[in-house]
């Protein structure tokens, strides 16, 4: 199960590098559709008030390894994920909600709870990050930085915005930062709490450990009322294993976004529930 839970935090990650990549390559498109993204990637995070529900597949040497859904409410940081997905014929079903510094997380029947160190995060610190905040401007330029001369690879049609890079295409910097993302969380160590051992170690069982490479990334987003509504991702990821045998990884994401401004997050009610409280 440890094997299991290790490829369904896998799954968790992807969600987050998935739906904020779609975001994240603001910087990317040119002319009016690169503003209109922009404007719309940009205002959307700012809002920091939505729900996400995305469908995920992972495809190792071509075979389905992880596929299911999440949903994820987000008001500032008060948020409430919820997630099934199918792990080797498994399926893998739990939930987090995290109020006032307090996470709960259930996976299965299992209940654990950690107290963050700031306490006061909450829903003023969330309307800091705006679209002028020196947070956001500062996303701009490393984005403007990774993605190098491939702008004019972005074409826009209406709403919806697209591009399709591989090979050559793909910026060296992007190769890199993949690179020291997965060898980040492969030696990441020190892990103090059930939840924090659940993600923290999600890429202990991936395929690939070195020699990291992005052979193609396709985005198709769709933009309403001035805000990002949906983004389909593709991205294939290549790599060697410990022993040196060279696998392909693609993972695919369709991400939609709703209910800005008006989502209230859920929580978990641990009533006559054990719960097991740890501190990170």
């Amino acid at each position: 199960m440890k094997k299991n839970f290790s490829k369904m935090a896998i799954a968790g990650a992807l969600i987050g590098v998935l739906t904020v990549g779609g975001v994240s390559t603001v910087a990317l498109a040119t002319g009016d559709a690169y503003q209109n993204y922009k404007d719309a990637a940009l205002k959307t995070v700012a809002e920091q008030n939505m729900t996400v529900t995305a469908d995920i597949t992972v495809r190792q040497d071509g075979a389905v390894t992880i596929s299911g859904s999440t949903a994820a409410q987000i008001d500032g940081y008060n948020q409430y994920s919820s997630s099934q997905m199918q792990v080797n014929g498994e399926t893998i079903d739990m939930e987090s909600s995290t109020v006032g510094g307090t996470t709960i997380t259930r996976i299965g029947d299992q209940y654990s709870l950690a107290n963050q160190a700031d306490k006061d995060h909450g829903r003023n610190d969330s309307e800091q990050f705006s679209t002028s905040s020196s947070t956001m401007k500062l996303v701009e330029m490393v984005t403007d930085l990774l993605v190098g001369d491939v702008k004019t690879h972005f074409t826009g049609s209406g709403d919806t915005v697209s591009v399709n890079l591989e090979g050559a295409q793909i910026p060296e910097l992007l190769n890199v930062a993949a690179s020291a993302m997965v060898e980040q969380s492969t030696n990441n160590s020190g892990k103090t709490s059930r939840e924090y051992d659940f993600f923290g170690d999600m890429f202990e069982n991936l395929s690939i450990t070195q020699n990291v490479q992005v052979k193609s990334i396709g985005l198709e987003a769709e933009l309403k009322d001035g805000y990002t509504t949906k983004n389909i991702i593709t991205i294939v990821l290549t790599g060697a294993d410990s022993s040196g045998t060279v696998h392909e990884i693609e993972l695919n994401c369709t991400a939609d976004i709703g209910n800005i401004g008006v989502t209230i997050p859920a929580t978990i009610d641990t009533t006559g529930k054990t719960v097991t409280e740890a501190t990170r």
